[in-house]
C-alpha cells in the first residue's frame, strides 16, 4: 500500500508552483482526494487558457513505480529524449562554448541550429552539480502534425538537486531561442512511498504561428499524459519493474 508524502512537503510544493504558475491551484481540488486518485493509478490532467490568445497552461500528475532518483535520471537524460519523449525528433545538450554564437546569430531553422552544433551533443554530466544547482541549455526539434510547421527551440534548464538526500528533485526551464512564442515549465519529483515517485509536470506554452486554436488545445491535452506515460515506462524499465 502507498504511503502519501507529508503535508509540509505538499505545502512547500504548492507555494513554489503558485509563484511560477499563478492560479494553477484553482482547479487542484481537495488534496486528500488527489492523493487517493493518484494511489488508484489515475493520471490527473488540468488544462486552461493563460489569459488571452493561444497561451496555454497545463499540469499533469501521476505516480511512477520507481524511486525519485531513477525518475530523475530519466528526465535529465536530455540527449536521448528523441528515443522516448513524444514528438521529439532530435534533442541535444548545447555545449557552453557554442551557445553564445548561436544566440548571437539567431538561426531560423532546426537545420541551421544542428549545423552549428555539429551534430554531436555536449556531455550533460559536465554541467551537472550533484547535490547542488546547475544550469545547462537544451536544443529540441519537435514533430507537429500537418498542417502545422514543426517547432524547435533552445531552452535554459535549471536543475536543483539540493534536496536529493530527501529524494526531492526540481527541474525548470525557460525559452532562450526558437520558433515558439513561449515555452516554460517544470518537473517536480517527490517520494510517494519508499519505492514510488509522485511526478508533477507543468507547462506554459504558446507555439506561435498560425495554428488553429482547437489544434493547440487538442495537441496539448493529448501530449501531457503521453509525456508522463513515456517517463513512467522508461523509469520502470530502468528500475527493473518491467
Amino acid at each position: 500500500m502507498f504511503r502519501v508524502s507529508s503535508q509540509p512537503v505538499w505545502i512547500l510544493l504548492a507555494a513554489a508552483a503558485a509563484a511560477i504558475f499563478p492560479g494553477f491551484l484553482a482547479g487542484a481540488g481537495d488534496q486528500d482526494e488527489v492523493c487517493n486518485r493518484l494511489r488508484a493509478g489515475e493520471v490527473i490532467v488540468s488544462f486552461n487558457e493563460a489569459g488571452r490568445g493561444p497561451l496555454k497552461r497545463g499540469e499533469v500528475m501521476g505516480v511512477i513505480n520507481a524511486p525519485p532518483e531513477t525518475v530523475w535520471r530519466v528526465i535529465t537524460d536530455f540527449n536521448n529524449y528523441r528515443y522516448f519523449m513524444p514528438r521529439t525528433l532530435n534533442s541535444m545538450v548545447v555545449a557552453a562554448d557554442k551557445l553564445p554564437q548561436i544566440l548571437q546569430r539567431k538561426p531560423d531553422s532546426p537545420e541551421a541550429v544542428e549545423q552549428m552544433l555539429g551534430g554531436a551533443p555536449a556531455d550533460h554530466a559536465g554541467s551537472r552539480l550533484p547535490g547542488g544547482k546547475s544550469i545547462s541549455y537544451l536544443y529540441s526539434h519537435l514533430d507537429f502534425p500537418w498542417p502545422c510547421q514543426n517547432r524547435w527551440y533552445i531552452i535554459k534548464l535549471e536543475q536543483d538537486e539540493t534536496r536529493a538526500a530527501a529524494q526531492f528533485y526540481h527541474l525548470s526551464w525557460t525559452l532562450a531561442l526558437g520558433n515558439l512564442r513561449e515555452n516554460r515549465g517544470e518537473w517536480i519529483l517527490e517520494p510517494f512511498d519508499a519505492t514510488h515517485t509522485k511526478v508533477t509536470y507543468r507547462l506554459l506554452t504558446d507555439p506561435g504561428g498560425k495554428i488553429p486554436k482547437f489544434l493547440i488545445n487538442q495537441g496539448t491535452c493529448s501530449t501531457l499524459p503521453q509525456i508522463i506515460a513515456a517517463v513512467k515506462n522508461r523509469a520502470e524499465v530502468l528500475y527493473g519493474r518491467k
